[in-house]
């Protein structure tokens, strides 16, 4: 088992605040009566973070029950009954209480972020107090904002509209009420890609129209959602266009009020915005004829880039901050300047040398305390694993795959840094192989898993969330900073219940079962095609119709429960429940029948071809009235230019894109030369492939292929691939790169439409020539459109095994099936086999049977060194040991991702009942099904 340093893992102590009632109980503490509430009293030399808490708790009570209460600031208290807040060592008024009434605060003293609340007599017989005392000034203001959560004040009261319901008196429960230190030292979230979405649109036209600018009105909200999500850590918006954070200092002033420590992202070194301060100061001096900052290279500019960096230390220095270090290109591009694996290095290491002497010269503490991030993302994490030498008090962050699974976590060395280790984690994502920012899509019981197990093998100091704009993800939000500040509550088996708990508090007791079941099927079938993804996914007709089917009664289910809401909550479930859910069925039927319109037109099913492409004209309305609907029908347009359910998808707004069967292009099949389609040519050879045919005329060729992208460009020219010469004539096969290309050097798998093909009658040969090294040819097909996979002959989810031993757990809601994996995660590998925990199965196999898949979901390595590995027995046969390890924009990465499987099949030589055993050899296998194949 993985042995933690103290200093790295923090004790998690079970969250308690008191109940808040509308019943009379004796001995409860009288918060708001029908006509008064009770004051709020702070020190008036106690941190700004704890005047903001006090006063968002008037405003609470006054949201629920009518009446604000008294917010002052006062050095001795009146004798009537009152909230007495403060932070130990800061509030005179505090430390005196504690002295005379003998308040035990040992279990928070010196901690970090802890509270109590506790109610108390005053002396002399005089009203009693309610205190909330803090042990640090975020601990005190946690206390508050719980106590807020507690008299029924939703964290997203704001963001996404959720009104508390009005009460008439309010009662706290009395007691001792100790709240430890989270489990994560660093919570936080990163607003990424915002003008892709809408959020930095939103704020200028309407939010801060006078300004015109993102600035401090608007992450003055963001601060107070993160208070109250008991967050602490921010890396404000970055993309091009959007005013930089520290543009406006006020908003480095507001964020210290806030309490609220700020860093910068991946590619955004010591707190500045490369984007705004260093690209747009060079495009304005040029429009001007100056000559600017220069590059952005180390090698030639590292003057000027040092002296950027310490401009913004000499500023900012005096707040809270995490400083990002190390070397990356502008934005999200590779450094500049270097060119090989040791060139990055050495750079990146002379870069980190300079940026902590700059802290040294700037902030007075021993450079061990100032905290600081080395972001492994990308070409740093490539770095690193070349050598690159980390000081040990720096903290390593870790990222997932920008899809969810985790992809390099501690080793057992790394494990005792003093520095510890977090993990930047995505919630949406901007990239390759397609981007997923409209909707929310990943499950609690799948960020459970993945973040427990970054926990495990040491995320802990920093948690921090790409959420793009925020309002599509509030209820993930929310379940991982519930998790990151409590791992113990929501671990993998229990995460299934987060939902009803949260519709619960969200919505109402009733309700919760309904909105539960719901969210339960959203997540699943997200699981198996993202809403953004399902284009690209080789489902087959059959499971294209079931998908749609599903999607249909889940969005008739919400249609039918909104009439059912209260009136303060409609706004609130259209946003977090009826919006996602009817978007994400119609964008799937958008897209899928799309493509099983063009695969009817292509076999001759007319009329289905027909009804499939009117339904998609029909989607295409249906989604941008929906949206609009969220963009101005609601609460008087206050989110108006918030939401674009085509952010950035390759099918942009033109609606001959995916193509659909309409009329005209019915006509034309209708016209082609028959057959329509020849057979996949399953085994390709570069050298060329023979047809048989019996007819003659000009057919579509297809190629499925992986492929560099050169340049990055989008033209044909520029991305052939490969030459095919046939008969009849010569062909430049190209491909065709979709959605974002810059961040990845291959596109594919993917079908690129060669040209026409003129077959003759007999036989036919076609030679394949030039292939560019790294692409990998995977079909080759005549026809009008690529048909769809054939469907396995039977599918058996991998939680309904009939046996199993060594620590295997069913995980409800993980992946597109209840997941199956073994448990704890800081097991070791097992080489022996007949060691390590299995689940076994009984199969009946027919004749005609030809491959057993198995299914799992594509989790990584822990760490460099590692494999991800099972092993298949069948009967008494020799185990087969596959290995899911992929690396980045591989073509298997890519598949895995956006299918949200990884697949892996062994031969069948045996019929009648058989046994199936899966070992799973190393941790964090997450079996999903298990499918049996057989010949057409």
């Amino acid at each position: 088992m993985i042995q933690l340093p103290h200093a790295v893992g923090r004790p998690v102590v079970q969250a308690t605040v008191p109940i808040v009632a509308e019943d009379v109980h004796v001995g409860w503490f009288s918060l708001a009566t029908e006509k008064k509430a009770v004051a709020i009293y702070t020190d008036a030399n106690d941190y700004n973070v704890v005047q903001i808490a006090a006063e968002m708790l008037a405003d609470d009570v006054e949201r629920v029950t009518g009446l604000r209460p008294l917010h002052q600031t006062v050095g001795s208290l009146p004798k009537d009954a009152c909230i007495v807040s403060g932070t130990l060592g800061k509030s005179q008024l505090v430390d005196r209480l504690v002295k005379s009434l003998g308040i035990d605060v040992s279990g928070i003293r010196g901690k970090w972020e802890s509270y109590i609340i506790t109610t108390v007599q005053q002396p002399e017989g005089n009203a009693p107090l309610l205190l909330v005392i803090g042990s640090d000034r975020r601990g005190t203001a946690f206390g508050l904002t719980s106590l807020s959560e507690a008299i029924g004040v939703s964290p997203w009261y704001w963001w996404a509209d959720v009104k508390p319901l009005r009460k008439k008196v309010l009662y706290v429960e009395p007691g001792f009420f100790c709240q430890g230190e989270p489990a994560v030292q660093y919570r936080g979230i990163f607003i990424n890609d915002e003008r892709f979405g809408g959020w930095a649109r939103w704020a200028e036209h309407h939010f801060e129209k006078a300004e015109g600018k993102v600035g401090p009105k608007t992450y003055q909200k963001v601060f107070e959602l993160l208070l109250r999500l008991k967050a602490n850590y921010l890396w404000p918006a970055m993309h091009p266009g959007t005013q930089a954070f520290n543009d406006d200092p006020e908003n480095a002033r507001l964020a210290d009020d806030y309490a609220i420590v700020m860093g910068s992202s991946h590619c955004e070194q010591m707190l500045r915005n490369n984007e705004g301060e260093w690209k747009a100061v060079n495009e304005r001096a040029k429009a001007k004829g100056e000559a600017g900052l220069g590059s952005f290279n180390y090698i030639t500019n590292r003057q000027m880039m040092q002296d950027y960096w310490e401009e913004r230390i000499k500023v900012n220095g005096k707040y809270e901050n995490t400083y990002t270090l190390g070397l990356r290109g502008i934005h999200d591009y590779p450094m500049e300047g270097a060119h090989t694996t040791a060139e990055r290095v050495a750079l990146m290491q002379q870069a980190i040398d300079d940026q902590r002497n700059i802290l040294r010269r700037n902030i007075h503490k021993a450079i061990e305390e100032i905290p600081q991030v080395l972001c492994t993302y990308e070409e740093v994490l490539d770095a690193y694993h070349h050598g690159l030498k980390v000081p040990d008090d720096v903290t390593l962050l870790w990222s997932d795959d920008k899809h969810g699974y985790c992809r390099n976590l501690c080793n057992p060395e790394e494990l005792q840094r003093k520095g510890g280790a977090g993990i930047y984690y995505h919630l949406s994502y901007h990239g390759d192989p397609a981007s997923w920012i409209w909707l929310s899509p990943l499950s609690p019981a799948f960020l459970s898993t993945e973040l427990t197990k970054a926990y495990t093998y040491g995320a802990r100091k920093i948690w921090v969330f790409n959420v793009g704009d925020i309002k599509p993800a509030e209820k993930e939000i929310s379940f991982v900073m519930d998790l990151a500040w409590n791992l113990n509550r929501w671990k993998p088996t229990e995460a299934h219940n987060y939902t009803r708990y949260w519709a619960a508090k969200t919505f109402s007791r009733d309700l919760a079962p309904e909105i539960a079941d719901m969210l339960a099927g959203y997540y699943r079938l997200q699981a198996a095609g993202k809403d953004s993804h399902v284009w690209f996914v080789n489902y087959s007709d059959e499971q294209i119709g079931q998908r749609i089917a599903q999607w249909r009664a889940l969005a008739a289910h919400a249609d039918e429960l909104s009439s059912r809401i209260p009136e303060p909550l409609k706004a609130a479930y259209f946003e977090l429940v009826h919006y996602p859910i009817r978007g994400a069925a119609m964008i799937n039927e958008y897209q899928l029948l799309a493509r099983r319109s063009m695969v009817r037109a292509t076999t001759g099913d007319g009329d289905e071809a027909i009804a499939d492409g009117r339904r998609v004209e029909e989607m295409f309305d249906r989604l941008n009235a929906w949206t609009d609907h969220y963009n101005n029908g609601i609460l008087d347009g206050k989110w108006a230019d918030f939401f674009n359910w085509q952010p950035y998808h390759w099918f942009r707004s033109e609606k001959i894109d995916p193509p659909y069967c309409t009329p005209e292009v019915l006509e034309q099949v209708q016209n082609s030369p028959k057959p329509r389609f020849l057979p996949v040519c399953e085994a390709v050879s570069v050298e060329g492939v023979s047809i048989d045919s019996e007819m003659e005329g000009d057919i579509p060729l297809w190629i499925e292929a992986l492929t560099p992208v050169e340049n990055f460009s989008k033209a044909a020219q520029d991305n052939v691939f490969c030459h095919v010469v046939s008969d009849s004539g010569n062909y430049d096969a190209s491909a065709t790169p979709i959605n974002n290309i810059w961040h990845a050097s291959y596109v594919g798998p993917m079908w690129s439409r060669v040209g026409m093909l003129h077959l003759k009658k007999g036989s036919n040969r076609l030679a394949i020539n030039s292939l560019k090294p790294g692409t990998r040819i995977y079909k080759i097909y005549m026809g009008l459109y690529p048909p769809f996979e054939r469907e396995p002959r039977l599918r058996i989810p991998a939680s309904l095994y009939q046996s199993a031993q060594g620590g295997v757990e069913r995980v409800e809601g993980l992946g597109y099936t209840d997941g199956v994996l073994a448990q704890p995660f800081d097991t070791s590998s097992y080489q022996q086999i007949e060691k390590a925990p299995f689940v076994e199965y009984e199969l009946d196999l027919y004749d005609g049977d030809t491959t057993i898949e198995v299914r799992t979901l594509p989790t990584l390595h822990l760490y460099e060194g590692r494999d991800a590995r099972y092993a298949v027995q069948l009967g008494d046969t020799v185990p087969q040991v596959f290995s899911i390890q992929t690396e980045d924009f591989t073509a298997e990465w890519r598949s895995n991702v956006l299918r949200g499987y990884a697949s892996r099949s062994l031969s069948v030589a045996a019929t009648g009942r058989q046994r199936l055993r899966i070992y799973l050899l190393d941790p964090g296998i997450v079996l999903q099904e298990v499918l049996i194949h057989s010949k057409e």
